[in-house]
């Protein structure tokens, strides 16, 4: 690639990254565009690894990012306010319209107004809702008999919002027509419950999404990426399981039944994977250095290992994986690094990497002072590779669970898109990472964890099955919660510390090492982790065929039984060279 030809020329892809920006907290769609952009700002070579001389010539203009950054967070944090404010005032929220015999004239309350954005009264003809729904207010108008009708509206030519509406006509001739309004949110948290409610699945609830806005089946076969047949096909298996016979009966029977959930508090599930709170269960705290550390700990076991997280995925673990290893006399430790959970932070961000090191050796101290088995997840790598090296000959083994390693510009095309970007990020240009990482942390918080989870693993076949496996969404959105828990401040640490130049650290590790890698990660490509491997000193590479970068949560039996082995291996060892 060619170098820019003037200033204005490297500035450009910096201020299309800046406008993309700023949509953000005003769409919710957005950050995807975002993350694509801040992607092409790299204008990365895959083949070579090169990025474009323009980010390097940048460094000015990325350090206003920083400012910017700043702004952004302040713009994103008024407009989740103003949400909360609008759907405070929608739960008392009644609108009445009326029609007076002998009129077309449609006159209404303040919030009538407020609710269709138009000053009333208004010509039927002219009321801001949906053709049908004008229709249907005029046959009621021409009918004699009283007859409650209910139906459900959209607001406004692009169909800007829904709205369930009660037509009432009173027995007394004179009187006028009535018509209640209420205002419909189809947020994605309510529509996944709609969907629970209904028995439908998560495709086909993405189908009803697309009739409560009013779109016809070729509309959401054009947004969903299908054919216009599997939509149909789709539409009916949705009419049988919800004994509707119309698409318009289904529509006003969602609108019931969203009314009734808006009502009645979540399920279990829904609680957890809206609360945004790190769990206490099993949590424990020291105090060093005037600061808190918390670890999680299972077990009582003689053996000790310790475990160091990944990044989104936290020291959380489902039932089958601790029951396994409960059963191996094991007493397991898990830490949470500075920033994380409810451990302090460090106190400068240069410190980070010292501090989780010396958070782990006082949350090992306190337990044991014996020998130690240290586990590690993907970003938890290289601070596994430092605390085993402080450990000495206490280190027992390390075990590696879709480790990471140290990543350089030849691994860029074997990344996942996301993963490459951070790497970039981390080297080039540390406030575009930190400026993703802060959108991000917010667009997903108020998207909610469940769609920050199947966005983020949607490409990945293995990783969405693994999701399906009763508890796991709900395991790793406390991973989710976990990292941000404190503001997200981990998102950008931890990238740093993962991106930084630790081989070292990694090249040095003496006792035995067991890498367990899944076949489908989606991070860095398990034959780009073998080739490391194989320079490491008593390395043992397992490839564990179709699983998914998730595989904590995919096969938890499977993970506390490779642990459980390499485990018994390495004190095999230790009692043979005695």
């Amino acid at each position: 690639m060619k170098p820019p030809s003037s200033d204005t020329a490297a500035e450009a892809p910096y201020i299309e990254l800046l406008g993309v920006a700023y949509q953000v907290p005003l769409d919710n769609t957005a950050f995807e565009s975002f993350l694509d952009t801040a992607h092409d700002f790299f204008a990365v070579n895959l083949k070579t690894g090169e990025i474009s001389p323009s980010v390097l010539q940048n460094e000015a203009a990325q350090s206003e990012l920083d400012t910017h950054t700043d702004r952004l967070l302040e713009i994103f944090d008024m407009a989740v306010a103003l949400e909360k404010s609008q759907s405070v005032s929608q739960d008392p929220y009644h609108a009445v319209l009326q029609i007076r015999p002998g009129s077309l004239q449609v006159s209404g309350n303040d919030a009538a107004g407020v609710l269709l954005k138009c000053d009333l009264p208004v010509p039927l003809e002219e009321l801001p809702l949906d053709p049908d729904t004008r229709g249907l207010i005029h046959k009621t108008l021409n009918r004699a008999e009283e007859q409650d009708r209910i139906f459900l509206g959209n607001i406004g030519e692009d169909a800007e919002s829904t709205c369930l509406g009660l037509i009432h006509r009173p027995a007394d001739p004179d009187a006028a027509l009535r018509i209640s309004l209420s205002f419909v949110h189809w947020s994605e948290t309510l529509l996944d419950r709609l969907g629970t409610a209904l028995g439908l699945t998560e495709s086909e609830t993405q189908v009803l999404a697309g009739y409560l806005s009013n779109k016809a089946p070729k509309q959401i076969a054009d947004e969903r990426g299908r054919s216009t047949e599997t939509i149909k096909a789709q539409s009916k298996s949705i009419l049988r399981k919800t004994g509707c016979a119309r698409i318009a009966d289904l529509v006003q029977l969602s609108a019931g039944i969203a009314f009734m959930l808006h009502q009645i508090p979540g399920a279990s599930g829904d609680d957890l994977l809206t609360s945004w709170t790190t769990p206490r269960e099993h949590m424990h705290t020291l105090q060093r250095a005037g600061r808190t550390v918390a670890f999680y700990r299972h077990g009582t076991g003689k053996r000790t290992l310790v475990f160091l997280h990944a990044l989104i995925q936290g020291p959380f673990f489902q039932t089958e994986f601790l029951e396994h290893l409960a059963a191996r006399d094991v007493t397991l430790l898990a830490p949470s690094r500075p920033s994380y959970g409810y451990t302090s932070p460090p106190e400068t961000e240069a410190a980070f990497e010292e501090t989780s090191l010396q958070d782990a050796l006082a949350v090992i101290d306190q337990h044991t002072s014996g020998e130690v088995h240290v586990i590690a997840q993907q970003l938890g790598t290289s601070h596994g590779a430092r605390l085993v090296n402080a450990l000495g000959p206490r280190a027992a083994s390390f075990i590696l669970v879709n480790g990471g390693i140290p990543l350089s510009k030849e691994h860029y095309s074997g990344m996942d898109r996301r993963v490459r970007l951070a790497a970039m990020s981390a080297r080039h240009a540390p406030s575009v990472l930190k400026l993703s990482n802060a959108l991000g942390l917010r667009s997903f918080r108020r998207r909610g964890a469940k769609h920050f989870l199947i966005d983020r693993y949607s490409q990945s076949e293995a990783d969405m099955r693994a999701l399906a496996r009763p508890g796991a969404l709900e395991a790793h959105a406390l991973g989710i919660f976990h990292a941000c828990e404190q503001g997200g401040s981990p998102f950008y640490l931890d990238e740093l510390s993962k991106h930084s130049d630790w081989g070292p650290h990694l090249n040095e590790v003496r006792c035995p090492q067991y890498w367990l890698q899944p076949e489908k990660c989606r991070i860095v490509r398990p034959d780009d982790v073998r080739a490391v491997t194989e320079r490491l000193h008593d390395a043992r590479f397992t490839i564990e065929p179709d699983a998914g970068s998730i595989i904590l949560h995919e096969r938890p039996g499977r993970v506390a039984e490779f642990i459980s082995e390499a485990v018994d291996d390495a004190l095999s060892q230790r009692e043979s060279s005695r």
